[in-house]
């Protein structure tokens, strides 16, 4: 299945279920709308910091269990979407994967930057030559890791969400052949949204427009339910062809 057919219809399964998704993103929806007007000098005070900490940790929870609700409403049609005693193990496990996965995939961009403040400290001590290659190579695994990294075990992500068992030393191999269709589905998505934020964004301004934030921020939700439940379904055309691998053995 071609990614843009993988994107297609996802986009029509989205729609025709557009009550099932409201019920489950529109806490998110709300979360986002209201980090709009969150001040920027809310860590000023010490009581305002710790509202903003708590408040973090709610948004992550929020996000997490969103993502876990249209992973396993997708895969298993599993509408439990807020029941304490279904969701508690799902998510916790969701969020110690999702973790992992962002510390494999993202870490090095800090390692990037890390070489942009070494090269630049020791700028009396390297030669050019040198701090370009450092930089470059920094860069390269960077880009690596972005790249190849994330589709390469994005398949854990809803493997967790349903409580399956993952194998994530074994994911790199496993996921052949999907590699290039996840990462498609998260650029063409992206791309696209962007296409269309740059020029609302230019025409209505960000600042405090509640327009913007409301149509802006609803078309991120959009791209976002996408790029999860075209991953379920990337997971489910994986299982079916393991599963087909098996059968032949």
């Amino acid at each position: 299945m071609k990614t843009t057919e993988i994107l297609s219809t996802q986009f029509k399964y989205i729609n025709n279920n557009s009550q099932e998704f409201l019920k489950i993103c529109l806490p998110y929806f709300l979360l986002v709308v209201l980090d709009s007007y969150i001040p920027e000098n809310s860590l000023v005070t010490v009581p305002m910091a710790m509202l903003f900490y708590f408040y973090s940790l709610v948004y992550y929870v929020v996000t997490t269990l969103m993502i876990v609700n249209i992973h396993r409403y997708m895969i298993i049609e599993d509408k439990n979407y807020y029941s304490f005693k279904e969701r508690l193990k799902p998510t916790f496990r969701y969020a110690c994967y999702g973790i992992l996965l962002l510390v494999i995939s993202f870490a090095p961009i800090g390692l990037f930057f890390a070489s942009l403040l070494l090269t630049s400290a020791a700028s009396n001590i390297l030669p050019d030559s040198i701090s370009l290659i450092i930089i470059g190579v920094s860069f390269l695994i960077m880009i690596f890791c972005m790249l190849l990294v994330y589709p390469s075990f994005a398949l854990i992500l809803p493997i967790a969400a349903i409580g399956e068992k993952v194998e994530v030393f074994k994911m790199w191999k496993l996921s052949k052949g999907f590699k290039l269709t996840i990462f498609l589905q998260f650029f063409i998505v992206w791309v696209v949204l962007l296409l269309i934020l740059t020029p609302l964004y230019m025409w209505i301004g960000e600042g405090e427009s509640l327009l913007y934030n409301l149509f802006g921020n609803f078309l991120a939700l959009l791209a976002y339910i996408l790029i999860i439940s075209s991953l379920s379904k990337t997971y489910l055309l994986w299982k079916d062809e393991r599963v087909s691998q098996l059968k032949s053995v």
